[in-house]
């Protein structure tokens, strides 16, 4: 089994989500030697993530008619069912992601991203 943080976003799309938050090696850094770390990180108390860590599901226009529960959970690549993801306003929510991660946040939101559930999880690849 293995720990993850499930969250939303109303305000960052994929992109803005993934620099900012959860994998900062692809955003920009104040100096050449500056190790770069996400907000997940830092304002909410996550373990260090790489690559693989974590998926971000976004709205766009092309999915927005049908971006909701159904279609986020047929694409979570596991079988336990965030109950959190029941209180989202899918009208207004632009992402929804998860991270690996073997700790407990620190806050359930800063105001651009809340975490919804902490959940134990079997990946279909276990």
């Amino acid at each position: 089994m293995t720990k993850i943080w499930v969250g939303y976003s109303e305000s960052l799309g994929f992109r803005d989500l993934i620099i900012t938050y959860i994998d900062p090696y692809f955003g920009p850094v104040e100096e050449e030697d500056d190790e770069p770390v996400g907000l997940l990180e830092l304002e909410f108390g996550a373990s260090p993530n790489g690559p693989g860590s974590f998926e971000v599901y976004e709205k766009t226009s092309e999915n927005e008619n049908l971006f909701g529960l159904d279609l986020v959970l047929a694409r979570f690549p596991f079988e336990e069912v965030p109950v959190g993801l029941h209180t989202i306003n899918w009208s207004k929510a632009k992402t929804v992601f998860f991270i690996m991660n073997d700790k407990e946040p620190k806050r359930a939101t800063d105001g651009s991203v809340s975490i919804t559930d902490v959940l134990n999880v079997k990946f279909e690849w276990e």
